[in-house]
């Protein structure tokens, strides 16, 4: 991933640890990623994909261990574009961004 999106996750992640939480993502089920943009821009390449899927999602404090955000049996359906980036030509493919939709 790019710096700016590890630093963007890290921020988050830093957060759920200060108040002793662990944000759970548990049987993830993709139903479909489908591109739905191509793009060069300044010297680089840029796909962005709709992901379509299902999972458990859920906040837990982990000191109690109890649920206090989200569910542990109801799955929820999700709808996500992930855009990855990478100087032109064959190199690497960075994830740069994650939106939701």
């Amino acid at each position: 991933m790019t710096s700016e999106l590890f630093s963007t996750l890290k921020t988050d992640v830093d957060e759920l640890r200060r108040e002793k939480k662990v944000n759970r993502l548990d049987n993830i089920a993709v139903r479909s990623v489908d591109p739905v943009e191509v793009w060069q821009e300044t010297g680089s390449d840029y796909v962005t994909v709709k992901f379509l899927a299902n999972l458990l999602d859920y906040k837990v404090d982990e000191v109690t261990g109890q649920v206090i955000s989200g569910s542990k049996i109801d799955p929820i359906k999700f709808e996500e574009y992930w855009t990855f980036t990478r100087p032109v030509g064959n190199h690497p493919w960075k994830l740069s961004a994650i939106q939701q939709s």
